[in-house]
């Protein structure tokens, strides 16, 4: 699964998990997008890793390899 991590400075901003799929192929599809001075990475990470209660866990993967602090 694809995840993307927003970061600025070298600091972990946030990490934007992508919905479902829409059973609707006319529904709308959104995307984050950078402010100034931040930039994007699109990771592949485990399915097991994308578990929205373990969001400090997915946090802590995130920094690791992307080397954020």
């Amino acid at each position: 699964m694809k995840v993307t991590v927003i970061s600025q400075r070298g600091k972990l901003v946030g990490v934007w998990l992508p919905p479902a799929e829409a059973a609707d192929p006319n529904a709308p599809i959104c995307r984050p997008v950078g402010g100034p001075g931040q930039k994007l990475h699109d990771l592949e990470v485990a399915e097991v890793a994308v578990d929205r209660s373990r969001a400090t866990e997915l946090a802590k993967l995130v920094k690791k390899k992307l080397k954020l602090t």
